[in-house]
């Protein structure tokens, strides 16, 4: 009789704990899927920001540099394009530059908490995010605030059409994109390729503002 019950007790505080124990991974796998899915949103809202930013520079375009059209065609700035920037904006990519510039600043805001401690290369597979982001959050946070800022600036800038104002702010948030990048963000020379210039803000027409943000850099801001 003891027997049986003893039987019956081990029987019952094993379905205890396969139970528990199954609990315990679907939450542990839910938990990675959470990480994941986070990390994947915020590299796709990068991506996202990259190809606006891209496109955006068509704005501070110099004679002979290539622009890629809408429809994936290479076109050479001419040197007697006389026509304003917005203008052939809209010819080249077909859209008005300040849909990219708010839709920009609406995806910086939108994963501007997407980088919680336990989505580190240590808790997901793999992250372009540099360790730094979590061990200097104050920095990243910092930087991250400028691009925010800067987007908001450029948006500003359509609003008053003011076309040196419209240079400056792609130029500005060009660089605080590049400048976050340089310190948080894995790149290598393939990558770069791939890439384009936009994740480095290494436009020829913003070196004179990045002299004036190294001057002083809360200029990025303004």
């Amino acid at each position: 009789m003891k027997g049986v019950i003893m039987q019956n007790f081990f029987k019952i505080l094993f379905s205890v704990i396969l139970y528990f124990s199954m609990i315990s991974y679907g939450l542990t796998q839910e938990n990675i899927e959470d990480k994941e899915s986070m990390v994947e949103v915020r590299q796709n809202a990068m991506q996202a920001m990259w190809s606006r930013l891209d496109r955006l520079s068509t704005l501070i375009a110099q004679p002979g540099d290539v622009v890629t059209s809408s429809d994936g065609s290479d076109i050479v700035i001419g040197s007697e394009n006389k026509s304003e920037p917005i203008e052939y904006y809209t010819l080249i990519h077909g859209k008005d530059p300040s849909q990219d510039a708010q839709e920009i600043y609406n995806l910086l805001s939108q994963v501007e908490n997407f980088w919680p401690d336990n989505t580190t290369i240590y808790h997901v597979e793999y992250t372009n995010a540099e360790q730094l982001v979590w061990l200097i959050p104050e920095a990243f946070k910092r930087y991250y605030t400028d691009s925010i800022i800067a987007s908001e600036n450029l948006n500003k800038s359509f609003e008053s059409q003011d076309e040196a104002k419209i240079k400056r702010s792609v130029c500005m948030l060009a660089l605080s994109c590049g400048r976050c990048h340089g310190a948080f963000r894995k790149v290598k020379f393939d990558n770069l390729r791939l890439e384009g210039r936009g994740w480095t803000g290494n436009y020829e027409t913003c070196w004179s503002y990045r002299n004036e943000i190294t001057l002083n850099s809360s200029a990025i801001r303004e």
